[in-house]
């Protein structure tokens, strides 16, 4: 993954983008295939965020909800907004809701 970086994010500043490595490309598909029907369900509203988060928790995956839904228009739209958005989401996640 890292050879060819098809995503155009600079994979050495994402813990993220760095733990695709260790798929090979079925598990990289599935792994896509997971992210579609959970990007489906947070777009139905079926996961949502918890009210009963402390405040500082709510706000980072209220942050990471929203770069999503930009990475989701992306991802359907101008693919030349795709390394941008995935940036500003994977910025948002591993710096509030992915600390580990």
């Amino acid at each position: 993954m890292a050879a060819s970086n098809p995503l155009g994010a600079d994979p050495r500043q994402s813990r993220t983008l760095q733990k695709l490595d260790r798929f090979n490309p079925v598990g990289v598909s599935a792994l896509a295939v997971v992210g579609l029907v959970l990007s489906d369900a947070v777009n139905q509203a079926y996961l949502v965020v918890n009210d009963e988060l402390s405040p500082d928790l709510a706000d980072s995956t209220g942050a990471t909800l929203d770069a999503l839904y930009l990475l989701q228009d992306a991802l359907h739209g101008d693919s030349d907004k795709i390394p941008a958005a995935l940036a500003s989401f994977l910025d948002a996640a591993e710096s509030g809701v992915c600390r580990g």
